[in-house]
């Protein structure tokens, strides 16, 4: 054997990782065309919401995921979307726009991954004591539409006692982007349905 060959030689052990990451590739590219389809072909926001987050929170294999969005009048962000066991009790919950990691995040508009939020002086731990749950690890991205910030995704607690990474990120960072541009559509879609309805009472006096 050449010593070309014995460099490209692997183990078992290198394969079975290899092809454990191929697969992980596959998936996460999968349900983000999937997600990116049902821009196209449906106009139920909620629902869209919905399978985005679900599919970032099994992906990045999480405990948990929000969606969080930008109240103009109250100057809060509200939890659209949640996901896993709390998720139902976390929806419409708010905090102050400036407040914790992921106010932080949508100010400075950058993804933050944080190992230890309790030790972090961003953390605002309100709505995990309200709700007996329990941040160790969490992974923030800023929802962007035109350069304008909207919300923030929040993926919360990797299993099995491990960290999010980059790789981590750049697919949360995907999958808001694709939130934002749900999000984004139904309220042109509103606006066109608001100016066709205008433009009918218009036409009727």
């Amino acid at each position: 054997m050449t010593a070309d060959a014995q460099d490209t030689d692997f183990t078992v052990p290198q394969v079975a990782w290899l092809e454990g990451r191929l697969r992980q590739e596959t998936a996460a590219r999968t349900r983000l065309v999937e997600a990116a389809l049902q821009l196209t072909s449906t106009f139920d926001t909620d629902k869209l919401l919905q399978l985005i987050m679900s599919s970032a929170t099994e992906l990045l294999d999480a405990e948990t995921s929000s969606l969080m969005l930008v109240d103009d009048e109250t100057n809060e962000l509200v939890i659209a979307v949640a996901t896993g066991v709390v998720g139902a009790k976390a929806e419409r919950q708010r905090i102050p726009i400036g407040a914790g990691i992921a106010g932080w995040s949508l100010a400075n508009r950058q993804v933050v991954i944080v190992d230890d939020p309790a030790s972090d002086g961003r953390f605002f731990p309100g709505i995990g004591e309200s709700l007996q749950f329990a941040t160790k690890n969490l992974l923030a991205v800023p929802m962007l539409v035109k350069d304008r910030a909207i919300g923030v995704v929040e993926v919360l607690n990797k299993q099995n006692d491990t960290r999010f990474t980059e790789r981590d990120a750049e697919l949360a960072t995907a999958f808001a982007s694709l939130a934002a541009i749900a999000i984004d559509n139904a309220h042109l879609y509103a606006q066109l349905a608001d100016a066709v309805v205008t433009a009918r009472m218009s036409y009727r006096l």
